[in-house]
C-alpha cells in the first residue's frame, strides 16, 4: 500500500492530524486511530486491486510466446518458468517457480521482482506463469490456493474453459 493509499483512507473516514506524517509515523496512526474492520476491508480492497492489476497485465503478457517459458520437465510438483521481458523493452529477466502447484497445502511460489522477493506479493510475472500453466495443463485451477480473488478465477475460466 502507497503512502497516498493511507492519505486517501484516513480522508475517507475522517482520521485527522496525519497529513505530515512521515511513513512510519502514518502507518502507526492508522494502526492506532483506525477502526479495524474499516481497515481490513480497505487492506483487502487495495490486495484484490493489486491482483487485478496483475491480472491484466498476465493476460497480456502471459499468452506471448515470448514472454513466459516454462521449463522442460515442468510437472504438477515442481515448476520453473522464465519471464523475459527483455524481448518486449521490460527491465529484465525474471525466474519464478512453483513447489507443490496443485496441493493447496503446501504452496510455495517465488519471484526475483521487487514486489514479490521485498514486499511478499502475488506479482505479475506471477500471474503470466499462473496463466500460461493453467493454458498448458501445469497446474490445475481447482487446485490452485494461492492468491486470486472470484473475478480473476472467473476470468481465468473464461479464457480457458478447459482449466476447471
Amino acid at each position: 500500500m502507497t503512502v497516498q493509499a493511507m492519505l486517501n483512507f484516513c480522508n475517507i473516514k475522517r482520521i485527522s492530524g496525519i497529513s505530515d506524517l512521515k511513513k512510519k509515523d502514518l502507518v502507526e496512526a492508522v494502526i492506532r486511530l483506525a477502526n479495524p474492520e474499516d481497515l481490513e476491508e480497505f487492506l483487502s480492497a487495495t490486495e484484490a486491486e493489486y491482483l487485478m492489476d496483475s491480472f491484466r497485465k498476465a493476460v497480456k503478457w502471459g499468452k506471448s510466446q515470448i514472454l513466459v517459458h516454462i521449463g522442460e520437465g515442468a510437472s504438477e510438483k515442481e515448476l520453473h518458468a522464465e519471464f523475459n521481458g527483455l524481448d518486449v523493452g521490460l527491465r529484465r529477466v525474471y525466474y519464478i517457480d512453483f513447489f507443490n502447484a496443485n496441493d493447496g497445502g503446501t504452496i510455495r511460489t517465488s519471484c526475483e521482482c521487487d514486489d514479490s522477493k521485498e514486499k511478499g506479493l502475488f506479482c505479475p510475472h506471477q500471474m503470466a506463469v499462473l496463466l500460461k500453466a493453467v493454458e498448458k495443463k501445469k497446474i490445475k485451477l481447482s487446485k490452485w490456493k494461492g492468491p486470486m480473488t472470484p473475478e480473476i478465477r472467473g476470468s481465468i475460466l473464461a479464457l480457458f474453459p478447459s482449466a476447471k
